[in-house]
C-alpha cells in the first residue's frame, strides 16, 4: 500500500466522493486529472499538501479509514500513529473491536494462503496482503483506542493519563559554512 492508496481510502469513504472533496480542495481541478491523481498514474501526482488535506476533511467527518495516511506515514517513519484522548468518543466496546479485529486477521491469513499456493507472491497479491494487513491494523488500532477509553472511564479525572506532544516550529537547521 501506498500513501497515495492510503488517501484514496479515505477518499472513497467521504460523503460525496470524489466530487465533494475535488469542490471543496481544488475546485478549477478538471475530474479527470484529479482522478488520475488518486489512481496512482504516473504522469499525475498527487501532492503532500493535497493529501494531507484530503486525510484531514476525511478526519473532520471520521469516515472509515480517515486516518490511514497517518498510521502509514508513522509506520513508514518507524513510528506508530496514535489518536489523542480527546479524539471524540469510542462507538464500541473493546470486546466488539476484538471480533472486527479477529475477521480482519482471518482476512490476512486467508489472502496470504492463497497466494502461497504457487510457492510465489506477485506484485498483484503483495498489494492485496498489504492491503488487508493495513485493515488489520486499523482494527487494532480502534480496539487500542477503545481499551483505552474504558480504561480512562473507570479512573478519576485526577489520575487520568494526558500526554501533551509538543511541537517544533520549521526552522531551517542546516549549519552555516
Amino acid at each position: 500500500m501506498s500513501a497515495v492508496d492510503c488517501v484514496s481510502r479515505g477518499l472513497n469513504n467521504y460523503p460525496g466522493g470524489r466530487a465533494a472533496i475535488r469542490a471543496r480542495l481544488c475546485p478549477d481541478k478538471v475530474d479527470d486529472s484529479f482522478r488520475k491523481e488518486l489512481s496512482g498514474a504516473a504522469t499525475h501526482k498527487l501532492g503532500l499538501a493535497d493529501g494531507i488535506a484530503i486525510a484531514a476533511m476525511c478526519c473532520e467527518l471520521k469516515t472509515p479509514h480517515c486516518y490511514d495516511l497517518a498510521n502509514f506515514i508513522a509506520q513508514e517513519c518507524g513510528g506508530r500513529f496514535e489518536l489523542t484522548s480527546d479524539s471524540g468518543p469510542v462507538e464500541q466496546s473493546p470486546v466488539a473491536k476484538v471480533s472486527t479485529l479477529v475477521v480482519e486477521t482471518s482476512h490476512v491469513t486467508a489472502v496470504v494462503i492463497d497466494s502461497m499456493q504457487d510457492g510465489v507472491i506477485s506484485d498483484n497479491e503483495l498489494a492485496e496482503i498489504e492491503r488487508e494487513i493495513a485493515e488489520a491494523e486499523e482494527a487494532l488500532r480502534k480496539l487500542r483506542q477503545a481499551a483505552r477509553a474504558v480504561n480512562a472511564a473507570g479512573k478519576p479525572a485526577s489520575e487520568r493519563r494526558h500526554v501533551v506532544l509538543t511541537v517544533r516550529t520549521m526552522r531551517e537547521e542546516v549549519p552555516a559554512a
